[in-house]
């Protein structure tokens, strides 16, 4: 029995026990997490979105939260069905569409270290999506909330609103979460002992095309549908701090038209809104219009501002990309959007997160550098830091200014001119001349070596001066997260294995 089986089992006898006609017996899917929500700037009052998921089973679901010492408040659920047919089963019986095609290192069988994870099994999927608004909640405070269903309490738990510019916060970024591998369970203990305050997860949230029954398989068990935390449960990490999501390949390689549960980030995940909008930077629907309709209507909260976002947490200012092949991140419109969010804000810290690093020392999609021809433009706005996923490990690199050239002749190689600051050690020189790239993937998928010491070599034979000794420190043997402690003077940067070791440490320091 798998533990989000076992979850499901206790949820539908607890609720079946409920005294009739108070309440009807109720399988809880997926316990109350909370999001976001389209809180952008620190100005007004914060807000928090908190969603969970049923069978359809109607239920009188009530919302109570408060401040410490302040009134109870309530919000009721919002609720919409989510129906998901069976994928069309061919006459071999395998279900259409297979999975993708095209070769990926989380396929090769060279890289593979563990017995391939089974698929989840396929079938119709049927829910109430239930969501609740928390809006007017005050910066720097501590609210507790309740669901509950019928009188009867499904789950109570406490977030932190939004830390105002003058306080210093604690947050993890990790990508490639979950494959279905134990590591992604010890990973999540081990961000849960660091008590962040929010998340950013790096793409590839799930794997390995991104669908609704694949987080129900993968996802859920991990990080939010957990009694107690530990190395081998995981941690309900979700009950307590927002997810703030970017999308990676893996989350929008099926197709719409053709997996009817395909993109299921955008109907589990409630980002900011304010992005730059439509356009051809966000992901194509490629759908027939009566699917895109249906698509739209339940993923108003999502599409297409998951695409591309922006957040103020603390003295720090977010920003996030979907940098996949098929966007148009480099759209004169969008590069707009791009400097004018950049520009705009007063946070002494600026940080950019997307998928697909442009600076990898990997031999693992190192020719992805579709980032690359935006350097300029983050080094014109004073971005600080980048964050990506996409490649299995931890690497970090030297400060660096890199100059575009010509394209190469592979798509998606951009060649330039590097500037690299060999004399920051984020010790003794803590003040960096140039952007620090950071590449962490490690949080539970089949992890990508060799290492620096041999794919450096490799990578200058094979790609000349479109490479350069950029990586300061790269791990590639260890599961890991990045945890970031920010102030408004200074930024420590900790890698933490999958054990809880650390990997590595730098600090940033600004006058």
């Amino acid at each position: 029995m798998t533990h989000f089986t076992a979850w499901r089992l206790l949820a539908a006898a607890c609720f079946a026990a409920l005294p009739a006609p108070t309440a009807i017996a109720q399988v809880i899917h997926v316990l109350p997490y909370v999001q976001p929500g389209d809180g952008r700037t620190l100005t007004g009052m914060d807000v928090k979105v908190i969603r969970w998921l049923t069978d359809q089973s109607p239920g009188n679901f009530v919302v109570e939260y408060q401040a410490a010492a302040g009134p109870v408040r309530t919000a009721t659920p919002t609720r919409i069905a989510l129906d998901f047919p069976a994928l069309e089963v061919s006459k071999k019986g395998a279900a259409k569409p297979p999975e993708p095609k095209k070769v990926d290192p989380d396929d090769d069988p060279k890289e593979k270290k563990e017995p391939r994870v089974p698929p989840p099994p396929e079938g119709e999927q049927h829910y109430f999506r239930y969501t609740a608004y928390l809006k007017d909640l005050p910066f720097n405070t501590d609210i507790s909330y309740r669901v509950k269903l019928a009188g009867r309490v499904i789950r109570e738990a406490t977030f932190r609103t939004r830390a105002t510019a003058d306080k210093s916060v604690r947050c993890v970024l990790v990508g490639d979460l979950a494959q279905g591998r134990p590591y992604q369970r010890a990973v999540a203990y081990q961000i849960s002992r660091q008590k962040p305050e929010f998340l950013v997860a790096l793409g590839d949230i799930v794997y390995s095309t991104g669908r609704v029954n694949q987080y129900m398989h993968y996802f859920w068990g991990t990080y939010n549908n957990v009694s107690q935390a530990g190395p081998e449960t995981g941690a309900p990490l979700m009950a307590s701090i927002p997810f703030y999501p970017v999308l990676g390949n893996h989350d929008v390689s099926a197709k719409l038209a053709k997996v009817p549960d395909a993109f299921a980030a955008y109907y589990f995940f409630a980002p900011p809104k304010g992005g730059p909008g439509e356009g051809p930077w966000i992901t194509p629907l490629d759908a027939d219009e009566s699917r895109e309709a249906q698509f739209r209507a339940a993923t108003k909260d999502s599409y297409p501002n998951l695409d591309a976002y922006s957040f103020d947490y603390g003295p720090a200012h977010f920003v996030v990309l979907n940098n996949n092949p098929a966007m148009k991140i480099e759209a004169p419109e969008f590069s707009r959007w791009l400097r004018a969010d950049l520009k705009a804000t007063k946070a002494r810290w600026k940080l950019v997160c997307f998928h697909m690093p442009g600076f990898n020392s990997a031999r693992q999609h190192y020719t992805e550098q579709q980032i690359r021809p935006l350097s300029p433009l983050f080094e014109e706005c004073g971005v600080d830091m980048t964050f990506a996923g996409h490649v299995h490990n931890y690497q970090r690199t030297v400060p660096l200014k890199f100059a575009p050239g010509p394209r190469g002749e592979k798509k998606g190689k951009v060649d330039g001119v590097f500037t690299l600051d060999t004399l920051f050690d984020g010790k003794m020189n803590t003040v960096p001349r140039g952007i620090i790239n950071i590449v962490s993937g490690g949080g539970g998928a089949s992890l990508y070596g060799p290492g620096l010491d041999k794919t450096a070599e490799t990578l200058r034979r094979v790609h000349g001066a479109n490479y350069a000794d950029f990586t300061a420190k790269m791990v590639v043997d260890q599961h890991s997260f990045v945890q970031l402690d920010i102030a408004p003077d200074r930024l420590e940067l900790r890698a933490i294995s999958v054990t809880g070791d650390e990997l590595d440490r730098i600090a940033i320091t600004k006058k």
